[in-house]
């Protein structure tokens, strides 16, 4: 794993959410360095799809959302999803949405690299193609004749497609097997070497400890703890919540 750049490319402060009088995000602060690759995790309703889907410009109800989001030093304030997507800020949202009645090449072909993107990396068709085998071999295949492993590998690639600067991702690993969970993640690691900047939200704990530079801890919309992953891994409360175990 390298070490983390100082550069913030994104950098998301005093996020909060409201969906009425029910508060979901409170005053969370994100921090993305270039060519870093943050994870959060947290329970089941402690916030964290409701915080990446504010980072990304959206709510799934209607919300009042407070905060500043800046990539790349450029203020995301007020952009819509589609805009801040177009300015390299792309979300792969939870529940691997893709068209099932086209192939993985034209799914894969409805996005459009942008015309300048201003030192960010559109990938090609062949370079997806080299960063999951799996989904050359089922290139000619419809969407719903695919496994959940090739869906989310499919809705990954779309993002890529798109050139982003820092990519978010939602629970990519939710429903996946151990094995295709690790082989995603690693690939996303792969990438943030090469300088993507990745903000990982994943249910599965020891494998965003394996791969991720900075963890976050987020409880009840609050966020309750941030270090490294090499210091976060011995936790009492990673330990004792995700891990299934307490060290004495």
């Amino acid at each position: 794993m390298t070490d983390v750049a100082k550069v913030a490319a994104l950098q998301a402060t005093g996020i909060s959410v409201r969906y009425g009088g029910n508060v979901a995000v409170d005053g969370v602060d994100v921090t993305v360095p270039a060519g870093g690759m943050i994870g959060m995790v947290g329970a089941n309703g402690a916030g964290k799809s409701t915080l990446i889907n504010a980072l990304a410009g959206w709510s799934r109800g209607p919300a009042t959302v407070r905060g500043k989001v800046r990539l790349g030093g450029r203020s995301m304030d007020w952009l819509s999803p589609h805009r801040r997507a177009r300015r390299g800020l792309v979300l792969v949202p939870e529940g691997k949405g893709i068209f099932a009645d086209l192939t993985v090449s034209e799914n894969l072909a409805l996005i459009r690299p942008p015309r300048n993107p201003r030192g960010r990396h559109p990938f090609s068709m062949d370079e997806i193609f080299e960063l999951f085998p799996r989904l050359a071999d089922r290139r000619t295949h419809k969407g719903g004749m695919l496994s959940g492993g090739e869906r989310q590998m499919v809705a990954v690639s779309r993002a890529l497609r798109a050139a982003p600067s820092v990519l978010l991702l939602d629970e990519p690993s939710a429903g996946l097997a151990p094995r295709l969970v690790y082989e995603l993640l690693a690939t996303m690691r792969r990438l943030v070497d090469r300088g993507l900047s990745v903000f990982l939200v994943e249910q599965n704990v020891r494998a965003t400890l394996e791969l991720v530079d900075e963890l976050y801890l987020l409880e009840r919309g609050k966020l309750v703890a941030r270090g490294p992953a090499a210091t976060m891994k011995d936790d009492p409360r990673i330990l004792e919540a995700y891990l299934g175990t307490l060290k004495t």
